[in-house]
């Protein structure tokens, strides 16, 4: 296993529209699959994806994505340790970032990954100012 992956909503949300860079996002679950990399994504930021498809479509299509993520590669975690509280409320204090992001960008702290998003405007500051590694979708 070479590298760690942390996915933002807008990524997963890429892939699934089929919008500008879902490639990226693509490659990335292709070299999960062949466990040359390794996915994870805060629950937190599934739920976002999760009311975007509920949103577009309906309830049926947001339980049927939810059991699509159950089947691949995306190790889901769902507790917020000591460590992501710290991390994300340090960066949320001084960003101004939605929840799921400070979260998603703590996990990436913590594992040493890389943060995979579309999130140019919320992000480049993070991106210039903080020791955190980032995969830009587009």
């Amino acid at each position: 296993m070479n590298d760690i992956y942390i996915l933002d909503a807008c990524a997963l949300i890429a892939l699934l529209s089929k919008e500008t860079g879902y490639e990226n996002v693509e490659k990335i679950i292709e070299r999960s699959n062949n466990k040359e990399a390794k996915i994870i994504m805060h629950t937190v930021n599934l739920l976002e994806v999760y009311y975007h498809v509920y949103k577009l479509y309906d309830e049926v299509s947001a339980l049927n994505f939810l059991n699509e993520i159950k089947e691949s590669p995306i190790q889901l975690h769902a507790e917020v340790t000591n460590e992501i509280i710290i991390n994300a409320g340090k960066l949320k204090k001084k960003y101004k970032l939605s929840l799921a992001d400070a979260i998603g960008l703590a996990e990436t702290m913590i594992f040493n990954g890389s943060f995979v998003t579309a999130d140019h405007h919320e992000l480049d500051m993070i991106e210039k100012n903080e020791n955190i590694i980032f995969t830009w979708v587009r």
